[in-house]
């Protein structure tokens, strides 16, 4: 079992976080569970309903997504990242499959507890609208590249 510092710490190392100032730290160390999940094991699956985000503490996660009939992998979760956090926000099922890539260790958040801690702490819940922001800026640009590349390509073959 963790001690409270090492769960500071290891929030304290995940951008969604990092800002959050030190009482709200140990209020959301409270909440936080350990997991361990085995390589290959499943950690949730697209459509899943899903009511806890995941902080990586050792290891690696696969996240994946069904496109065009084939799971595609998007992302690759490794230690000081998070993953699985819009569950705990928006009561919608989970938008992409979660597998360990190897044996790794994980600090799990509940809702729940999530909701208790940012009602404590408010700026807790403005950290993570700034994170999941700079990923909505990352995917629109991705999106935006995505969409000039055939122009571009079209452009280079005449």
């Amino acid at each position: 079992m963790l001690s409270v510092m090492e769960v500071i710490l290891a929030l304290k190392s995940t951008p969604l976080f990092r800002e959050v100032p030190g009482e709200g730290l140990k209020r959301l160390s409270d909440f936080i569970q350990e997991k361990t999940v085995r390589a290959n094991e499943v950690i949730f699956a697209e459509q899943d309903l899903g009511d806890e985000m995941y902080l990586v503490r050792t290891g690696r996660v696969s996240v994946q997504q069904h496109i065009a009939g084939e799971d595609t992998q998007v992302d690759v979760v490794a230690a000081g990242g998070h993953f699985g956090e819009m569950a705990i926000i928006d009561d919608q099922p989970r938008s992409a499959t979660a597998v360990a890539n190897e044996d790794t260790s994980l600090l799990v958040l509940h809702k729940n507890d999530f909701r208790s801690a940012v009602q404590d702490y408010p700026d807790i819940a403005f950290e993570v609208f700034r994170e999941l922001t700079r990923r909505l800026r990352r995917s629109d640009q991705r999106y935006r590249e995505l969409m000039e590349q055939p122009r571009r390509l079209g452009r280079e073959t005449r």
